[in-house]
């Protein structure tokens, strides 16, 4: 199976049919944004490709940790769900910074997000057999307890949370720069109390010898 994205359009071409005769070419636009679910029934042995951006503004838990100024900042993501042999893969390939407060200076510190994930989605658990254990994999019948209820019964991958997922685990649970001070917050008017001197006593005594 060949695939590829161009111009945030999703297309689907068998190999042995790469000829002019769009009749068996299966094509589908891609959603503008970042689809919540992906539709296993339809796509799980076609493939599925989804190029774009992202904000932090559109993952609710992700913008919880980004000040107001920076959740629209783009992130460029490419998505690909393709079958390898028995296992169901998921590819993300991340490009760009997330902004967070930094927690000990508490200004605005970037992390940088460019990287590339891959996912193994098993169908049962009887696969763990057929990964490594540096493999990240996740079973299916987890991740698809939550799924909407939709009249058909299809399966529905939560392709936008498995995206946050991943980029929540980019940023560390305490960020910080690597050289700043810590932020001090005066509360309160500090007075400033006068010392006794504890000479003052010695100099009025020489005084008066």
């Amino acid at each position: 199976m060949t695939k590829y994205s161009e111009n945030n359009v999703s297309t689907n071409l068998t190999d042995s049919k790469l000829s002019n005769n769009t009749s068996n070419t299966n094509t589908e636009k891609s959603a503008l944004q970042l689809p919540n679910h992906v539709n296993l029934e339809k796509w799980e042995d076609a493939g599925y490709v989804w190029s774009g951006s992202i904000t932090p503004r559109m993952l609710k838990r992700l913008v919880d940790i980004v000040p107001e100024e920076y959740q629209d900042k783009a992130i460029n993501l490419k998505c690909e769900l393709k079958k390898q042999g028995q296992l169901l893969m998921l590819m993300m390939a991340y490009t760009g910074d997330i902004w967070v407060t930094c927690q000990r200076c508490l200004m605005p510190l970037n992390i940088d997000v460019t990287h590339d994930a891959e996912l193994i989605l098993l169908q049962r658990e009887e696969q763990q057999s057929l990964v490594d254990e540096s493999d990240d994999y996740l079973l299916l019948e987890e991740l698809l307890a939550d799924q909407p209820e939709n009249i058909k019964g299809d399966r529905l991958l939560p392709l936008k949370k498995l995206v946050e997922d991943e980029l929540l685990l980019d940023v560390p649970l305490f960020a910080k720069h690597d050289d700043c001070e810590m932020a001090v917050k005066q509360v309160g008017e500090i007075i400033e109390e006068e010392t006794e001197n504890p000479f003052a006593a010695l100099e009025a005594l020489k005084g008066k010898l």
